[in-house]
């Protein structure tokens, strides 16, 4: 309970700030655990409601994530949205040629990408109808839990937080639970500096 008051306050007192700094606390808070390492990457849909998110996205992209330290892809855009996709690149070239990542893309169509940028385009693509399964490999979910989801009405999930987990649940909560401390640091530091 404590940590939900913790983020319900920080949303809270965020409603206050100005648009720029309220998209910039919310995407830092949002991305922390991908700041700090502990994510491979985090995925935010910006959207035009209360605040114009995706206006002010568009208009300040390249100043977030050069501030923020991170690389950034837009994977689907609408009139009033924008997913992005924030990852740092080296990180995620790493994860994406270790041979068992690389051989699961391969069967799942990736078979021709060579950099990261061709994986990228391709996973946009793939955005059209839906979101595909394998959006997994690229947030950093163990790839047994990713899967495990193509078949998850076969298989019984273990737990739920930032992925379904349906192999070591010990090993998920705890990184659930490590990500979650990391954005209460992340929130605290945003409200102390305001």
């Amino acid at each position: 309970m404590i940590k939900n008051s913790i983020f319900i306050e920080f949303f809270e007192q965020i409603k206050n700030f100005k648009d720029f700094e309220y998209l910039y606390a919310l995407i830092k808070s949002t991305v922390a655990p991908t700041l700090k390492d502990l994510k491979l990457a985090t995925m935010m849909n910006l959207k035009n409601g209360n605040r114009a998110l995706k206006d002010l996205w568009e208009n300040n992209k390249t100043l977030i994530g050069d501030s923020l330290g991170l690389d950034f892809f837009e994977l689907k855009k609408g009139e009033n949205f924008v997913l992005v996709y924030f990852f740092k690149k080296d990180k995620l070239d790493k994860k994406l040629s270790t041979s068992k990542v690389s051989e699961f893309l391969n069967l799942m169509g990736y078979k021709d990408c060579r950099q990261v940028y061709d994986y990228l385009n391709l996973l946009k693509n793939r955005f059209n109808d839906s979101c595909p399964d394998e959006i997994g490999v690229f947030l950093g979910y163990p790839l047994k839990d990713v899967i495990d989801f193509k078949d998850r009405d076969k298989k019984t999930c273990k737990c739920t937080g930032y992925w379904k987990c349906f192999n070591d649940e010990k090993s998920s909560r705890k990184a659930f639970e490590k990500f979650d401390e990391t954005k209460i640091i992340v929130m605290r530091s945003i409200l102390e500096s305001y």
